[in-house]
């Protein structure tokens, strides 16, 4: 039965209006990994362009359980002790007063936390996934407070910047526990700074005393020279590092989120 379990292939797949990744992978079998990048057309809805990517890929998704990231600009997050009824949907709307009805509200427990976060999930897309087998949801946010649960690094207080396709996550975290979380979009790498700088003052993390952990697309590398000018310690997340070494975390096609959510989930 162990056996089994640990031989299971998942499915996991990460929603974006920059493109869909499906990663098919049994973490015990490291030549496993089976990867299929779909992307949008721009004419079509998202939900249209999901089934399309379905279709498209050329490994079996049908009957699969299936965990899928969905990458949105929004989220919120109610403590635990609140966290005492199935429908989230009440919870949304009085953060989001327009929210509309055509969005499934998802939630994820953060235990550790002692917090759960909330986002939307678009509903058509909520039912395109639906059809093809079990689903779990989450959103970046999650996956990385996830990650700092399981993998927790080595300061006392530190702040985890990941930025991917404009959207950038910020968290502060002190004692094991996150202080604040925070997503913004931005245009270019100045807003990005901004942002950062912005969030590590209002932290009143020190300078030259705590560290910065970066971790996402091309635009980090970007940052990461701007960000040398006002903060000593910096340090690049590489999954190599993290996770045992594999076809995974050779392909840089792979979103870092997506690579946590296969090998810690």
């Amino acid at each position: 039965m162990i056996e089994d379990k640990i031989q299971k292939k998942t499915l996991s797949i990460r929603v974006s209006t920059n493109g869909f990744c499906f990663c098919s992978y049994t973490p015990s079998l490291p030549d496993s990994l089976q990867f299929f990048f779909y992307c949008p057309v721009q004419e079509i809805s998202l939900a249209a362009n999901l089934r399309q990517a379905i279709e498209e890929c050329p490994f079996d998704v049908k009957g699969c359980n299936i965990k899928a990231i969905v990458e949105t600009g929004e989220f919120t997050q109610i403590p635990a002790e609140f966290d005492d009824r199935q429908d989230y949907r009440e919870y949304w709307q009085l953060c989001f007063p327009g929210a509309g009805n055509n969005m499934e509200i998802v939630a994820n427990k953060m235990t550790a936390h002692n917090f759960t976060i909330l986002f939307p999930v678009e509903k058509a897309t909520y039912e395109v996934l639906q059809q093809y087998g079990t689903v779990s949801f989450y959103t970046p946010i999650s996956i990385l407070a996830g990650y700092l649960t399981r993998t927790p690094l080595p300061e006392e207080q530190y702040m985890l910047c990941y930025s991917i396709n404009g959207h950038a996550i910020l968290m502060s975290i002190k004692g094991g526990q996150i202080r604040i979380s925070n997503l913004f979009k931005f245009n270019n790498e100045q807003n990005l700074l901004f942002y950062l700088l912005s969030t590590w003052k209002e932290q009143e993390l020190s300078q030259t005393g705590d560290t910065l952990y970066i971790c996402g697309d091309c635009s980090i590398e970007k940052l990461q020279p701007e960000c040398g000018r006002f903060i000593k310690n910096i340090k690049r997340i590489n999954p190599n590092t993290l996770f045992s070494p594999s076809i995974l975390n050779k392909l840089k096609e792979i979103p870092f989120d997506l690579q946590a959510l296969i090998l810690c989930e």
